[in-house]
């Protein structure tokens, strides 16, 4: 998901460009780098069981919390509706042919 998100999303031209990249893993997942962080994070404290890892999640909670209230901010209702249509941080398949443009995803 990582990969995806970094070298097949694009998102460098969304930004240059202004717009809210909502195709290909992010019409899968508003935040699939987090999601990745959040699959490192879980791992890591599965594998070394120590208590000051638990640091981690709160600390990936804030700033994810942080950048979504910013692009609340930069896209307003656009990206309010994209917060309805896609997860937060669970990858989940839209309905194929929805009216929001995700049908990009599968063709």
């Amino acid at each position: 998901m990582w990969f995806l998100a970094v070298f097949r999303a694009k998102i460098d031209d969304g930004i240059t460009n202004n717009h809210l990249v909502t195709d290909g893993v992010y019409a899968l997942v508003r935040n699939p780098i987090y999601s990745a962080f959040l699959s490192v994070c879980t791992g890591t404290l599965m594998i070394y069981g120590n208590l000051w890892l638990l640091i981690l999640p709160v600390l990936y909670w804030l700033f994810l919390t942080a950048e979504e209230k910013w692009l609340k901010n930069l896209y307003g209702a656009e990206y309010e509706e994209y917060c309805r249509r896609v997860n937060r941080c669970i990858p989940w398949f839209p309905k194929i042919g929805d009216s929001t443009g995700s049908k990009k995803y599968f063709q």
